[in-house]
């Protein structure tokens, strides 16, 4: 191995010297430098003037410039003439999270991110456990975005699980929910003088629309937030529980979330915190329920 570039040195390799911005485009190149070296070990110029579509000149250009601002990261192969990463590899351009790697791997594999649009090259074998779809259709998602835009409302026709058929309200959407596997509109619904949770899939049709007087603002719950504290069973051996407290990123043996008021409820649902489970199903605890216990509701879902 050598520390060796045999590249040609740019004009002004470190902007932090001379003031000036990179070229165009460059900070992306070079975080896809970083990238394969993190996640894939090594890279050569090809990779990165293929990706691109860039010539060898420039990649080579842009390896300068990745070796002066992060020299410590990357050493020269001379016999494979790849780079690869150094022993004191650290990251300079991206945040050292896994979950940027995993979760484009995971959407690549299901198909849901086009490989042109991922920097992961090498594949490692993957297969990802795929819950029931709940296609939300496209003429739905955008009249509730173009009511949302626009300050409007819809008239719909929404099926309430609640409810044994369906009904028409006159809804306000001013914003969307991820329930982890469901999107929601946050709108103001007049039929219940609320603002309530409606869920995209269940907007059966979509009659009219008309101007609103509704100010989101006053939708406090969905302004205002609330802390869930996370914590292990209190009947989990000592090496259990270390356990638990390294799998959630516990910091003194409780994790915080800050969630919005109006999402509390399926944070909790989504991790059986609100039933009764085994430690084996479920090692965590939710520590400070009587806090919160009115934002968990059944018939706050809608």
């Amino acid at each position: 191995m050598s520390n060796e570039t045999e590249l040609p040195e740019p004009s002004d390799p470190d902007p932090r010297r001379s003031g000036r911005s990179p070229p165009w485009g460059q900070e992306r190149r070079l975080e896809f430098i970083e990238f394969k070296l993190q996640w894939e070990g090594k890279i050569n110029r090809s990779e990165l003037g293929e990706f691109f579509n860039i010539s060898i000149q420039q990649a080579s250009l842009d390896f300068a410039r990745y070796m002066v601002l992060a020299e410590e990261n990357m050493e020269y192969d001379r016999r494979e003439k790849v780079y690869r990463a150094a022993p004191g590899f650290k990251p300079k351009f991206l945040p050292p999270q896994s979950e940027t790697y995993l979760n484009q791997l995971a959407d690549l594999t299901i198909g849901t991110l086009a490989p042109a649009a991922s920097f992961i090259g090498i594949r490692p074998p993957c297969s990802v456990v795929q819950l029931p779809s709940r296609r939300v259709r496209s003429e739905t998602l955008q009249s509730v975005l173009g009511a949302i835009r626009d300050q409007s409302e819809l008239e719909i026709t929404y099926q309430s699980m609640r409810r044994p058929s369906a009904t028409r309200r006159w809804i306000a959407p001013h914003a969307l929910a991820f329930d982890g596997s469901r999107w929601h509109a946050r709108a103001w619904c007049h039929e219940s003088s609320s603002f309530r949770d409606f869920v995209l899939t269940r907007i059966q049709e979509i009659h009219g629309t008309r101007r609103t007087t509704i100010n989101p603002a006053a939708d406090g719950e969905w302004h205002t937030h609330a802390v869930v504290v996370i914590e292990p069973r209190p009947d989990l051996t000592v090496a259990q529980r270390d356990s638990v407290i390294t799998d959630y990123g516990m910091i003194d043996g409780k994790l915080r979330q800050t969630i919005r008021r109006a999402l509390v409820q399926y944070f909790i649902r989504q991790l059986h915190l609100d039933s009764d489970s085994s430690a084996a199903s479920q090692p965590i605890v939710w520590a400070n329920r009587s806090e919160l216990a009115d934002l968990v509701d059944a018939s706050r879902i809608y």
